[in-house]
This record gives structure tokens, sequence and C-alpha cells, in this order.
């Protein structure tokens, strides 16, 4: 499996290349490996980072109004 380290490695190297490239088109193929070789390096500190802290505490419903105070009857329901 690929590191972090590794993908760091990589993207320094597509940089080097970006510098000696020759053509627009070579340009443009390194500066993209370069992005996702740089996601892909945060990507794999971040996993681990979240790994490490644990799963995320789960959202709870708040409790509604309606279930602690019933709604106030309407007057064409009243009996008066």
């Amino acid at each position: 499996m690929t590191t972090t380290e590794d993908y760091a490695a990589k993207a320094a190297d597509a940089l080097v290349q970006l510098g000696e490239a020759t053509s627009e088109g070579e340009r443009t193929r390194l500066r993209r490996a370069h992005g996702a070789y740089m996601r892909l390096s945060r990507h794999g500190a971040e996993a681990a980072e979240r790994a490490a802290a644990g799963p995320e505490p789960k959202i709870k419903a708040e409790k509604s109004i309606a279930s602690t105070h019933p709604a106030p009857m309407p007057r064409y329901f009243s009996q008066s």
C-alpha cells in the first residue's frame, strides 16, 4: 500500500518533471498529476486522524414541543 510519504515524493517528482516539460500537454498532465498526488497524500493523513479520533457522536432529535404540551383546541371544537 502506498503511504503518505510515497505520494508526497511522487508530487515532488511531478514538480521536477514540470520544470523540464516542453509541451503544453505535458505541463497540463504533470500539473494534474501533482494535484492528484497532493490530495492523496493529505487524504492518508486525514484518514489516520479520523480513525484515531473515533466515530463522531450521533445526532439526536430534540424533543418537540408537541410531545410535551398538547396543542390548544381550536375554537370551532370548543363546547361553549
